[in-house]
Order: structure tokens, then sequence, then C-alpha cells
């Protein structure tokens, strides 16, 4: 299954709708957003993704009760969990977090209970691996924000084979 990482959005609304447009086109099944989507607003500009968003809150999103009421509102199919997601896909174990305790990213890294580990926060692009677990921080979709994160940028990841790769937005 393809499946479309996204994290750190930050009410970017250009940059969501061109992720949209990335996401659709790469026919994704299904989206993890990593948290700090930020302002519930931001949720109308998820309305033309043909899936289902799948993600957890940052330590940037304020009002949650909005955000799911919003997407309820707009008739987008988002399922929030609060701070953490551990599920199954094609017989991959998939753990979703935020990132902004790095300490449980190395944790949850280092135990390898994970085929793959999503977060996001730190708004720098990498996939790495440790072990037998991918890491993948699909970026932010804020402009330059630090010398070290050149632009918007997502991810997607195939659980077939276990492999992400990174897309510039």
């Amino acid at each position: 299954m393809k499946i479309g990482i996204i994290s750190d959005t930050h009410d970017q609304i250009e940059n969501i709708k061109k992720a949209v447009q990335v996401l659709s086109d790469n026919k994704v099944e299904l989206v993890f957003h990593c948290g700090d989507w930020v302002s519930p607003f931001s949720l109308a500009y998820y309305k033309d993704l043909h899936c289902p968003i799948y993600g957890v809150f940052g330590n940037n999103d304020g009002d949650k009760f909005r955000h799911i009421e919003r997407a309820k509102l707009y008739g987008i199919n988002i399922k929030y969990e609060d701070r953490f997601i551990s599920t199954e896909i094609d017989n991959r174990k998939i753990a979703v977090f935020h990132g902004d305790y790095e300490e449980i990213v190395d944790a949850l890294l280092k135990s390898q209970m994970y085929d793959v580990v999503l977060h996001g926060h730190n708004h720098i692009k990498e996939i790495k691996i440790i072990g037998k677990t991918l890491s993948v921080n699909p970026g932010t979709f804020m402009p330059e924000t630090a010398p070290n994160v050149k632009g918007a940028s997502l991810a997607i990841y195939n659980s077939s084979d276990n492999t992400a790769q990174l897309i510039d937005l």
C-alpha cells in the first residue's frame, strides 16, 4: 500500500494544496499526519484528498475538540489519536509519534518492535534505517525555518517493501 506521510503542516495553505495534489497524483491510499496541524480551519484544504487521514496531535495543536469538530463539518475522513498510533498494515508494524520527545523516538527505533516509525517535530526531512526499523521524518510544510530546513516536503511509504521516498513541494 502507498501511504503518504506529512507532519508539521502549520497552516501552510499553499503547501497543503500542493501536498494534496502530490498525494493524489501518487495514488496514496492512506495518509499519516505526525502532528502540528495547528489551526482547525486548515482542515478544509484536505477535502480534495480522496483517502483517509490518520493522525496524532503535536505540541502546537491547540484546540483538539475543534479539530475533530471541523473534520466532521468539512466531511473529511480523519481519524485522530492523541499522541501515538501503533497499527499494522500489510503485516508491517507502524508507529506514529509527533517526535517532540526525541528520547521516545529513539526508544521506538531501538526497540525494533516496529517495521517503520513515522515522526516529525524538528522539521528536518530524513529517512534512515536503525537495525530492521525504517525511520521516516517527512519534514515540514513551512518555508525555510532554519539553516538545515530547505523548504516544504512530505514522504511516501510503500508497505509492500518497507521503503520510503521524500518529495519536495
